[in-house]
């Protein structure tokens, strides 16, 4: 389990250190190697999966919430939502199981740059940037 904790902390400080604004989960989230995450512009292998994939967020005051509208079964499932700063500091971070809504809310410590994933247990890392 650390390794794979230690991966992906790896994998989302390489996201938050590219050159990649508000919420726009078309936007670029710049080079990283291919098969490490996906985005809605670039979903790699997993092309057509991006409706159920890609994190959604919604801002709401000094709140914010990140979505992913996947179907839930004990066999393909959302594990984890991640918010990550720019500067790779985790906001925070929920985990799922099979039974949950794959729905998480965190509050934002100001403005800049974040990076909202959502790991599915067979299509991946799934990256949102958004600019507050």
């Amino acid at each position: 389990m650390a390794d794979r904790r230690q991966f992906l902390k790896t994998t989302l400080a390489l996201v938050a250190g590219m050159t990649i604004g508000a919420v726009d989960a078309s936007a670029d989230v710049g080079p990283c190697p291919r098969g490490l995450l996906y985005s809605e512009s670039d979903p790699g292998m997993w092309s057509g999966k991006e409706k159920s994939h890609v994190p959604q967020v919604s801002l709401d005051g000094g709140k914010v919430t990140i979505e992913t509208n996947h179907p839930m079964s004990n066999d393909h499932y959302i594990v984890r939502h991640t918010l990550v700063s720019a500067d790779g500091k985790v906001i925070g971070a929920q985990v799922f199981t099979a039974e949950d809504k794959p729905k998480s809310t965190y509050a934002i410590p100001g403005k800049g740059e974040y990076y909202a994933t959502s790991f599915c247990n067979l299509h991946d890392l799934w990256v949102t940037k958004f600019t507050i």
